[in-house]
């Protein structure tokens, strides 16, 4: 009102995030990230699935209304959903873009102080934070959720044994939630099998084709992306995760002068970088280029679409 603004789904978010951010703040990180449709690229199947997770948010306190009397008796406002995929695949991103669409602030659970040493600390700080998550409506994240929820042993030693009380408290603390849970995980084999049958959705981040690749280039790069054969180059040849694409162009816009498009010249070095932190050897085509400069065979990489001829190009 004092800034004499409309009041719309940004205000009310950063009002959520304010409320009760002291005790929230003891056992979780604020993710402070506005995501709106275009930044997320998905495969179209996983677009559908994660519109249908926020349409299921939006409706879980009257999604009830006159069904049968055996979900009335189970009725309850919690949503419990698994995002699944290797790293950099855009789980942590697609979180963001659910609690953006449901104007609610984000909570990434903090594993290291929510775990203890001492017998049945872990347990409460865990049942502290679900509460004030409860309380405060917001959507909490566990991210790499098999810390938590892995698969339970068979307790010969005092250790196992723990862990698996630890599981199980879990297990039914996270069912009687009545809140937004996202967690996450590089691999859904890793999480308990009963665990697994509490969940209401689960969707899965596979690797980036050749038309997500060139998206995520064209979305990372932006304004300053270099020309569509080059964009192509990169899509074709580099098998990156979103992730990656990020440092890579990141590293490019520290070399390159601001505001200028990013060239393949200013990317080069920041590729050789990611190749290496990933363990793995540059295509031979992108190692030519950045020794001599020579350009790309004109039949591009087996993955991108067929190239084009000379006259074309």
């Amino acid at each position: 009102m004092r800034r004499g603004e409309a009041l719309d789904r940004t205000h009310v978010a950063a009002a959520r995030q304010r409320l009760g951010a002291d005790r929230l703040g003891q056992l979780a990180q604020p993710v402070r990230r506005l995501v709106d449709g275009r930044a997320l690229v998905l495969a179209p199947g996983l677009r559908e699935e994660l519109d249908a997770l926020v349409r299921r948010c939006r409706r879980r306190e009257a999604l009830w209304d006159g069904l049968g009397e055996t979900l009335s008796a189970t009725r309850s406002a919690g949503v419990r959903a698994l995002f699944a995929g290797e790293s950099g695949t855009g789980k942590t991103l697609a979180a963001s873009y659910l609690a953006t669409a449901l104007g609610a602030p984000l909570w990434r659970c903090d594993i290291a102080a929510v775990m203890n040493k001492y017998v049945g600390e872990s347990e409460k700080n865990l049942g502290a934070l679900l509460e004030e998550a409860e309380a405060r409506d917001v959507v909490l994240l566990f991210d790499e959720a098999d810390a938590l929820f892995g698969r339970r042993s068979e307790g010969k030693e005092s250790g196992e044994r723990y862990a698996n009380m630890l599981t199980n408290f879990l297990l039914t603390r996270i069912e009687a939630h009545a809140g937004i849970v996202v967690l996450t995980t590089n691999s859904r084999l890793r999480l308990d099998g009963a665990f697994m049958r509490r969940l209401d959705m689960v969707l899965t981040f596979p690797a980036a084709s050749f038309a997500e690749r060139l998206a995520l280039w064209r979305s990372h790069l932006g304004a300053r992306a270099p020309g569509e054969e080059a964009l192509r180059l990169l899509a074709g040849w580099c098998e990156f995760s979103g992730g990656s694409i990020r440092n890579v162009v990141l590293a490019g816009a520290a070399l390159a002068e601001d505001g200028a498009p990013i060239g393949l010249p200013a990317l080069l070095p920041g590729l050789e970088r990611e190749y290496r932190k990933l363990g793995r050897a540059m295509p031979a085509e992108l190692e030519r280029l950045a020794l001599d400069g020579t350009a790309p065979r004109r039949d591009g990489p087996p993955d991108a679409p067929p190239a084009m001829t000379e006259g074309a190009a």
